[in-house]
C-alpha cells in the first residue's frame, strides 16, 4: 500500500479511496501485482518480473516493485535501462478477445477518453504501459510513436496513421518528403530522430506504393537494428519484414557473400568493405540488384568514417538517380575519429580518417541532397538537460568557438546545468546507485579501474568483450544430447537447475520463446543442432545476447560505448588535467562531453576523474604502471582470453577436473566471484584460474594474456631482465556466461564429454584489471 501511496498527492483519504482501488485494478489487469485470498482475505500478491519494450524505444518494467517510481510520479510504471523481456505486442497479445474497438475515435497523444460507454480492460492496459495513465479520469499522455501504435492495434476509427501522430512541422516536412528526394537531416539528441526515420518508410510504403523490399535501413548498431524493426512494426505491420534493415556491415557482407565466390566470413570487416566497394565499381550484377532500391535510409551518419564512408559514398554513386535517400546524422556526436582507449589520438596510431562523409555529399551539386533540421527536443523536461541538448549544442557545433579551451569550456556548461556536481570517483560507491543509472567516464581504463574495486553486482558497457549469452543455457543444456527439445522437457529442466539459482531478469515462458524465435520446429520443439549453429556465430541472434558484460546492477561504462544509448539518470564524469596534441582532437573531446551528457533523460549528476595515463596494446588490451612504477595493472577479460578448450578441454582437464569446475561455476553464476591466477608449466605457463586458494580450477587463460604480457616487458626493454608472475591475484568475476560451439566446430574433438557432444560450456564472466608485479630472473 506505501508504494501504490507514492501516486496520491493531498490528504484527502475519501478521493484517495476510490484512486487506490482504481490503480489496484489497473495494476492487476497488467499484471503487475496479482490477487488472491488468504485466510478469507484479499491480498495482493507478487509476480514475475517482466520488462516490455514500447514502440517508441522506452523499455518499462512490471512486477518488480523494488523499482520506485519517485514520489509525486505520474508513471504507475517505471521505465528502465534494461533489455526487454518483450514487446508491447507480445504483452497485448497473451491476452485473449479481439484487440478491435469498434466506433470508438482515433486516440491523440493527449487527451481523455470520451468514447461511448466504459473504457475496455484491453486499452486501460495499452495506455497504463505507454506513458502516464489517470485510471479514474481516464485522462492519458503518451509519446506520438506509442499513439500511433494503439491507434493502430485497436483498429480505432480514423486511425492516427505514422504521418499523423502529432508529429512537428519539422518532422513532418522530412517524413511527407517526394519519395525520390535526398535529404541529409541535422538531428540532435532527444528530437525524435529514430522515430521520425521509421515514419519516413512507413510514409513511402503506405502512401507513395513503394515495395518494402525496395527499401534500406542502414544504422550504426546491432542494438538500434533491434529497435527500429520494433518501431517499424508498429507502423507498417508485418510490411516490416520485407525491409532489409541492418548495420552497415551487415549489408556490405550481403553484397560480398552474394556477389563473390571467395566470399569468406574469416575476413576483417575492412576487408569485405574493401572488396564491395571494388564490386559497386565494377560489378555490373550488383548493378543490377542496385536498380531495384528505390529508398535509403542511414541513421547515425556523422559516425561513419574511413572506409565505412568510402562505402556510403560509392553506394551514392551506385544507386539510381532517381533514388531517394534519407541521411541523419547529428555532427555534433561526432566522436569516432578515436576511440575510448585514450584522451586525444594516440601517437603512431591510424591514419586520419579522410573528409567526413556528410561534407562529401554536400559538395557534390550534382548529388541532389538538401538539408533539413529537426529542432524541436522530446527526450526531457529537464530545464537543464534541454539547455545542454540545445544551447551546448549550439557551442559545440559554432565554429568561430573552436579554440584553446573549448573542452574546459564544455566541461564548465555541463556542471552548471547538472542537477548535481561535486561527485568524485574515487569517493563512489556502486551501492549507493540503482540498476536504472549508467555511470559514464570517458576512457576505459577508468571504467576497469572502477570495476576492479567493486565488489558488488555490475554491468559493464565496454567494447572488447564480445557478445555474452546468458549462463541459463550452458546450466540446461550441457548435458542435453538430444537433437531436439520439447517445451515441457525445458520447462523441467528451467524448475530444476534455474529457478531460484541462476535465472535471468525473463522466466521460462519467454526463454522458452526465444529459444523457438531461434530455432523453432514447426512441430513446436526446438532444433538443438539449429540452436547451436545459430548461437555459434560471431554475432548470434540478439534474442538471446545480453547487451552488457556483468550481473543485474548499475552499468558502467564509456561514453563512446553508450552512444546511441539513454537512461533516466546518468552520472557522468568529467576528466580533469585533459591535455590535446592540436585543437581538432580538444574539438571531438569537447563533442564527447556532450554525447556523454545528453544520455541522460531525467537527471544528470557531474563527478570528477582523474584523466591518468594508459597504454593499449595492438591487441586492444588496456594497461598501466601503478605503485610508482612496482607493479602493472593489466585488463583480463577480453573476447579470446577462455574458450573452450580452455574449460572443459581434455588437454588441459581431467573428465573429473573439469566436471567440478562446471560444478563451481554453476553455483556462482550469479554472484560476485574473486579468483586467482596461477602460472602451470605444463600448459607452457598459461594461467590457471582458481577459486580460491582451497577452491577448484574453474578453466585457464589462453596464450593472448601471456603473449600481451610480454608485449609489455619488451616495451619497458625488460624481457631478459624480468618474467611474467607466477600468479596473480584479485581476479574479479561478474557471474558466467555461455559458451555454444557449432556442431561442425573442430575444436570440439579436444573437449571431455558431454561437453564435446552438447556444445555448451559454461564460463565465468571475468572482468578485471589487477595488478601484475614483473620479477626480476634470477
Amino acid at each position: 500500500m506505501e508504494w501504490i501511496q507514492q501516486f496520491i498527492e493531498g490528504p484527502d483519504r475519501s478521493e484517495a479511496s476510490a484512486l487506490v482501488e482504481s490503480v489496484i485494478d489497473v495494476l492487476c489487469e497488467i499484471k503487475d501485482v496479482g490477487f488472491g485470498m488468504t485466510l478469507g482475505e484479499p491480498v495482493l500478491v507478487a509476480l514475475p518480473v517482466r520488462r516490455i519494450a514500447l514502440p517508441d524505444g522506452k523499455v518499462v518494467a512490471i512486477g518488480d516493485h523494488r523499482i520506485e517510481s519517485g514520489m509525486g510520479s505520474e508513471y504507475l510504471v517505471p521505465d528502465v535501462d534494461e533489455t526487454a523481456t518483450e514487446t508491447l505486442i507480445d504483452f497485448l497479445d497473451s491476452f485473449e478477445g479481439s484487440a478491435v474497438l469498434t466506433g470508438a475515435s482515433a486516440l491523440s497523444p493527449k487527451g481523455r477518453w470520451t468514447g461511448d460507454g466504459a473504457m475496455t480492460p484491453a486499452l486501460r492496459r495499452a495506455l497504463t504501459l505507454s506513458g502516464v495513465f489517470d485510471p479514474v479520469t481516464l485522462e492519458w499522455s503518451t509519446s506520438e510513436v506509442n499513439a500511433a501504435f494503439i491507434n493502430d492495434w485497436f483498429g480505432l476509427a480514423d486511425n492516427v496513421s505514422s504521418t499523423d501522430a502529432g508529429w512537428d512541422a519539422d518532422q513532418r516536412r522530412v517524413i511527407e518528403a517526394d519519395s525520390d528526394a535526398r535529404l541529409v537531416v541535422e538531428a540532435g539528441p532527444g528530437t525524435g530522430k529514430t522515430a521520425v526515420a521509421c515514419a519516413r518508410l512507413a510514409y513511402l510504403i503506405n502512401e507513395e506504393d513503394i515495395e518494402p523490399s525496395n527499401t534500406w535501413m542502414i544504422s550504426f548498431t546491432r542494438t538500434a537494428v533491434a529497435e527500429i524493426r520494433a518501431r517499424l512494426h508498429s507502423y507498417v505491420g508485418d510490411a516490416s519484414f520485407g525491409i532489409r534493415i541492418a548495420t552497415i556491415d551487415s549489408h556490405a557482407w550481403s553484397i560480398h557473400s552474394g556477389h563473390d565466390p571467395n566470399a569468406r566470413l574469416t575476413g576483417s570487416y575492412d576487408e569485405n568493405i574493401t572488396r564491395v566497394i571494388e564490386l559497386l565499381k565494377a560489378d555490373e550484377d550488383v548493378a543490377d540488384e542496385l536498380a531495384q532500391i528505390e529508398h535509403v535510409v542511414i541513421d547515425e551518419a556523422q559516425d561513419l568514417v574511413g572506409q565505412r564512408a568510402d562505402l556510403i559514398e560509392a553506394l551514392v554513386d551506385r544507386l539510381p538517380s532517381d533514388c531517394g535517400f534519407t541521411i541523419f546524422a547529428d555532427e555534433a556526436q561526432a566522436i569516432y575519429g578515436f576511440s575510448d582507449d585514450i584522451i586525444g589520438r594516440q601517437k603512431g596510431g591510424v591514419s586520419e580518417p579522410g573528409k567526413p562523409l556528410l561534407d562529401r555529399l554536400r559538395g557534390v551539386k550534382a548529388l541532389g541532397f538538401t538539408t533539413l533540421v529537426l529542432t524541436e527536443i522530446y527526450r526531457t523536461s529537464s530545464p537543464g538537460l534541454r539547455k545542454i541538448f540545445s544551447e551546448l549544442r549550439s557551442d559545440v557545433l559554432d565554429k568561430q568557438k573552436h579554440r584553446d579551451g573549448l573542452h574546459v569550456e564544455t566541461a564548465e556548461k555541463i556542471r552548471a546545468l547538472a542537477d548535481q556536481q561535486g561527485l568524485k570517483w574515487t569517493e563512489m560507491k556502486v551501492a549507493d546507485f540503482s540498476s536504472n543509472d549508467l555511470l559514464l567516464f570517458r576512457t576505459r581504463a577508468e571504467v576497469l579501474m572502477a570495476s576492479q574495486f567493486c565488489d558488488l553486482p555490475h554491468r559493464l558497457r565496454l567494447s572488447g568483450f564480445g557478445v555474452t549469452l546468458p549462463a541459463w543455457l550452458a546450466i540446461c543444456f550441457a548435458d542435453f544430447l538430444d537433437p531436439f527439445l520439447a517445451e515441457r522437457r525445458f520447462l523441467d529442466l528451467w524448475a530444476e537447475r534455474i529457478e531460484n539459482m541462476a535465472a535471468p531478469q525473463y522466466g521460462p515462458g519467454e526463454a522458452w520463446r526465444h529459444l523457438m524465435r531461434v530455432a523453432g520446429r514447426m512441430d513446436g520443439s526446438v532444433d538443438m543442432q539449429r540452436l547451436r549453429r545459430r548461437l555459434g556465430q560471431t554475432r548470434p541472434p540478439v534474442e538471446l545476447t545480453l547487451p552488457e558484460y556483468g550481473l543485474h546492477g548499475p552499468i558502467v561504462g564509456t561514453i563512446h560505448a553508450s552512444k546511441g544509448r539513454e537512461s533516466s539518470n546518468v552520472v557522468l564524469l568529467l576528466p580533469n588535467g585533459a591535455e590535446f596534441e592540436c585543437i581538432e582532437d580538444e574539438i571531438e573531446e569537447a563533442r564527447v562531453l556532450f554525447v556523454g551528457a545528453t544520455r541522460a533523460r531525467a537527471s544528470l549528476i557531474v563527478g570528477e576523474s582523474n584523466a591518468f595515463r594508459a597504454s593499449t596494446l595492438p591487441s586492444g588490451r588496456v594497461h598501466r604502471s601503478s605503485r610508482n612504477g612496482k607493479s602493472t595493472m593489466v585488463e583480463i577479460g577480453r573476447d579470446g582470453d577462455i574458450t573452450a578448450r580452455s574449460l572443459v578441454g581434455r588437454s588441459e582437464f581431467s573428465l573429473a577436473d573439469a566436471s567440478a569446475g562446471q560444478a563451481f561455476l554453476a553455483k556462482v553464476a550469479d554472484v560476485v566471484t574473486t579468483y586467482k591466477l596461477e602460472a602451470d608449466p605444463d600448459l607452457d605457463w598459461r594461467y590457471r584460474i582458481k577459486a580460491g586458494s582451497e577452491g577448484p580450477c574453474v578453466g585457464a587463460l589462453s596464450r593472448n594474456l601471456t603473449y600481451d604480457l610480454w608485449e609489455i616487458l619488451g616495451n619497458k626493454k625488460q624481457k631478459k631482465s624480468h618474467k611474467p608472475p607466477s600468479y596473480v591475484n584479485h581476479v574479479r568475476g561478474l557471474g558466467c556466461a555461455t559458451i555454444v560451439m557449432s556442431p561442425d566446430d573442430n575444436e570440439l574433438e579436444t573437449l571431455n564429454e558431454p561437453w564435446a557432444s552438447s556444445g555448451f560450456i559454461l564460463a565465468p564472466r571475468i572482468v578485471a584489471f589487477p595488478p601484475f608485479f614483473f620479477f626480476g630472473r634470477r
